[in-house]
């Protein structure tokens, strides 16, 4: 006895039905749907799904396995444009092009593009890799001088192929061309990433030697007064005011508390599993974001019954072992933009005026918490996983009369 097919688990009427399973490539079309289902996709999405690849087949003109390349894969897209529907309006390029790629890297049939070589690939390569050995930064901050010194070589690339002829005039150059369309804190971060970048090249004698000395920032003082964290009481009104049945509330719920409680960063929460949450020790495990260290806490008992809760009722059940994942397939971890959708909508509806959202808001609301009920300087800093006293110093600038010595770690009334 034949098995149904997956196309007949999506349609009820024959005549859509048909039309699936005569179209090309059915046996690759029902695989990449079966995978989908597997996953947690929904069945109107499947449908969706299902429909797309019956122009793509079309538009594509495939009528089996084969590979697909880049330019052809283009071409497809731009047919697809150019094609009209019945009511005379222009399908939707985007969905096909997603649709359509997905399924072929599925397939292992789509050839991909080469990846361009960045220049001066070796030397970028090399600085980054001693400053995640030496200095033991976070990934993020890796991908920040990355993206920071990629910028600067791709400038420069086609005004001195050669590095070993860079000029300090140059980077002046490139720095001043920044200052018009940027403002002062980010050119002053630039300026502090070519610095180091530059300190490098020169003691490997990959150029000469004063440029280093010569690029010089904008002023920016370290410490501003958007450092200060909101009052508590508004803290405690935003996580009040997030609902307790919708999943995304549940997630929401989960991660304001860790980010106010505990302080954690962004990428400390995301990068929290499912194994880090010891239920019969009533403990956390906390990787720091910055220096790589682990950290333990107690679990507080209203952060513990929020995490409960939201894997009871919200978080879908996967094969990610990350604690906080999306809610739609594929499933995955929580990125850092949407932590920031997260966020953001939630502390703006409470009418909170920061200069800036997002969970560091919360983190400052919790060192200033800390400040104020006694906890000294270095205590704090150990609780928030700071390495330099200074980026703690920061906030107490603004609040000096709560500044004194505690004999013993204290987090009465947060903890």
């Amino acid at each position: 006895m034949n098995e149904p097919h997956m196309i007949e688990s999506i349609y009820l009427f024959k005549s859509l039905r048909e039309k699936h399973l005569t179209a090309p490539m059915l046996t690759e079309r029902e695989r990449y749907l079966s995978y989908l289902c597997e996953i947690g996709t929904r069945q109107p999405q499947l449908k969706s799904v299902a429909n797309m690849l019956l122009h793509i087949v079309r538009v594509l003109e495939l009528n089996a396995t084969r590979s697909v390349g880049m330019d052809e894969f283009l071409r497809g897209c731009e047919r697809w444009m150019g094609e009209k529907n019945a009511q005379g309006q222009c399908r939707t390029l985007y969905y096909f092009r997603q649709v359509a790629t997905k399924w072929l890297q599925f397939q292992g049939s789509l050839a991909a593009a080469p990846t361009p070589v960045p220049p001066f690939n070796s030397l970028l390569s090399e600085f980054l890799s001693a400053l995640r050995l030496q200095r033991g930064l976070a990934s993020e901050t890796l991908n920040c001088y990355r993206a920071q010194i990629l910028a600067f070589l791709n400038w420069l690339e086609p005004r001195c192929p050669d590095f070993s002829r860079v000029r300090a005039l140059d980077v002046e150059e490139y720095v001043e061309s920044k200052r018009e369309r940027l403002s002062r804190s980010s050119v002053a971060s630039y300026c502090r990433t070519l610095r180091a970048f530059f300190g490098y090249a020169e003691q490997h004698k990959w150029c000469s030697c004063g440029i280093k000395s010569s690029i010089c920032g904008p002023p920016v003082r370290r410490v501003a007064e958007n450092l200060v964290g909101p009052p508590w009481e508004d803290v405690l009104r935003v996580i009040a005011l997030i609902g307790d049945s919708k999943p995304a509330d549940l997630r929401a719920k989960a991660m304001f508390l860790l980010c106010s409680i505990y302080g954690l960063r962004s990428g400390e929460v995301r990068g929290m599993t499912l194994e880090d949450i010891d239920w019969r020790k009533g403990s956390m495990a906390v990787r720091r974001a910055k220096r790589g260290k682990t950290q333990q806490f107690p679990l507080q008992s209203q952060v513990g019954e929020a995490i409960s809760l939201y894997l009871e009722k919200a978080r879908p059940k996967c094969a990610c072992r990350s604690l906080f994942v999306t809610l739609n397939p594929p499933y995955r971890p929580v990125s850092g933009k949407s932590m920031a959708i997260i966020f953001n909508p939630r502390i703006r509806a409470c009418g909170i005026a920061m200069d800036r959202y997002g969970p560091h808001m919360l983190r400052r609301a919790c060192a200033t918490k800390l400040l104020r009920t006694g906890s000294s300087i270095s205590e704090i800093a150990d609780f928030l996983g700071h390495s330099d006293l200074r980026s703690v110093a920061s906030y107490a600038k603004f609040d000096i009369s709560s500044l004194k010595s505690v004999a013993q770690f204290s987090l009465r009334g947060v903890l």
